[in-house]
């Protein structure tokens, strides 16, 4: 690790939950506004879509999963390593080395992710133990998760 990704510079295991928390909210109720939109709560139809129950339930799955992938994906690779809860909490996620990261190591973080957070979270806990607070995800993809730097300008403009 780098001097500029000292220790200090690690983001808190709270500040971690609470961005996670926020995207997690991002999250649903962006799919939820994605169901009533395609018609995919409580067995609905759209009449855009002539197809069954089912198959439009599988159409609104995929679609819904899609943009949940391209949502990190974009915002790690295209917003400084932040999505919104990272913003909100002050926080970024970046590769071991310091620089901004790339589709591929955000989508094998993602997947490392949700394998977590299906066996009880217990890739997370590892940040409690660990001295850079690196998850499962953070160790399997080489990254860190650091506060963000906050520069205020002092010097007035003319």
């Amino acid at each position: 690790m780098s001097d500029s990704m000292g220790a200090a510079n690690l983001a808190s295991v709270g500040r971690r939950i609470e961005a996670f928390v926020f995207d997690a909210f991002v999250v649903f109720f962006g799919s939820l506004v994605l169901q009533l939109l395609l018609g995919g709560m409580g067995g609905l139809e759209n009449p855009i879509f002539s197809v069954v129950r089912f198959e439009m339930g599988t159409v609104v799955y995929i679609v819904n999963l899609v943009l949940i992938v391209a949502y990190f994906v974009l915002m790690r690779t295209r917003s400084s390593g932040q999505t919104l809860g990272a913003r909100a909490a002050h926080i970024r996620v970046v590769a071991v080395g310091g620089h901004q990261l790339d589709p591929g190591t955000v989508l094998v973080r993602l997947v490392v992710a949700f394998v977590s957070m299906l066996v009880i979270f217990l890739g997370y806990l590892l940040a409690l133990f660990d001295p850079q607070r690196r998850t499962l995800q953070d160790r399997v993809a080489h990254t860190l998760v650091v506060r963000e730097s906050v520069t205020l300008n002092t010097h007035e403009q003319s």
